[in-house]
């Protein structure tokens, strides 16, 4: 049975629309796309993720809900086939990327054998699997685990380099990130010309001098989970920038500084007290009124 792609939104109108389009092989790969899309991520729903709680709308009841009932939060389906193929390419990079460090034997972390399944730590480029003497050929670099198992947090960063003392965070950069989270920035580079207004791409790239907000608050926290919960010594995190529109690239260092992550330590704690004595935090965004992320858990179990 196909999974469910929910009616209304951006996913069930490209479902749609891919299903009328006059060349059926694309019209099909796109709906296979957001048909995959639909089913069920495989992402833990047991731990807070990182990558959400860095966001100013985190919400403390939605992130109750989702980890008292083990649930996927309801906007995981509305998504895009665009959207589907931006992930894609990010996973693309950081592949080549890490490819290229663990050639070079500066890459730690988590290695996983495609022959037995066994998942194991090197502080290295590993010679083979040392559960069934597969060779190096056979192992897929699983990245960096980060859990704070006491607070249930956990996540993954895109690498680790011991050497350095050093996390490693790979990241694409894209017109459509710059507008999410630097507009002011990208309204720079706006040119106005016989076509309408463009973007000047050679002044964009060569003044972009620092990560996004988001990608350092959530590398700040990765940061504080290696050095407190994980023994993995680090003080900076190193960056490497793809542009999508050039494929040039940058490299960032971001120091670490605990006191970006303190209040998202604490705010955790308390979400795991609440689950202990199974009693319902109030929404941290609008009160007893709700915000949308735990509204649509209302909603859900209608």
């Amino acid at each position: 049975m196909a999974p469910r792609v929910v009616k209304g939104g951006p996913a069930f109108t490209e479902y749609i629309a891919a299903s009328k389009m006059a060349e059926p092989l694309f019209g099909d790969l796109q709906k296979h796309v957001l048909d995959k899309a639909a089913k069920p991520s495989g992402r833990r729903q047991d731990v807070l993720h990182p990558s959400e709680m860095i966001k100013s709308d985190w919400c403390h009841l939605a992130a109750f809900h989702r980890l008292r009932l083990l649930a996927e939060s309801p906007d995981r389906q509305r998504t895009t086939f665009t959207r589907e193929n931006i992930f894609q390419e990010g996973h693309q990079t950081h592949s080549k990327w890490q490819t290229w460090l663990r050639e070079m034997g500066r890459l730690a972390g988590d290695w996983y054998c495609q022959y037995c399944e066994d998942v194991f730590w090197c502080d290295t480029t590993p010679d083979g699997c040392g559960a069934c003497d597969a060779p190096p050929a056979a192992l897929l670099y699983a990245e960096v685990p980060l859990n704070a198992h006491p607070l249930r947090i956990g996540g993954k960063a895109d690498g680790y380099a011991p050497q350095d003392g050093a996390l490693i965070e790979i990241k694409t950069l894209g017109l459509g990130s710059l507008r999410f989270e630097r507009p002011e920035f990208l309204a720079r580079y706006e040119v106005e010309t016989e076509h309408g207004k463009v973007h000047d791409l050679t002044r964009l790239w060569r003044d972009f001098r620092r990560p996004l907000p988001s990608a350092v608050r959530q590398t700040q926290l990765y940061m504080y989970l290696a050095n407190h919960f994980e023994d993995l010594p680090c003080d900076r995190t190193v960056f490497f920038y793809d542009f999508k529109s050039t494929q040039e690239t940058k490299s960032f260092t971001v120091t670490y500084d605990e006191s970006f992550s303190e209040p998202l330590i604490e705010a955790a704690a308390a979400i795991v007290d609440c689950l202990q004595t199974d009693t319902a935090p109030f929404c941290n965004i609008n009160g007893r009124s709700g915000c949308p992320s735990c509204l649509e858990f209302k909603e859900d179990n209608k």
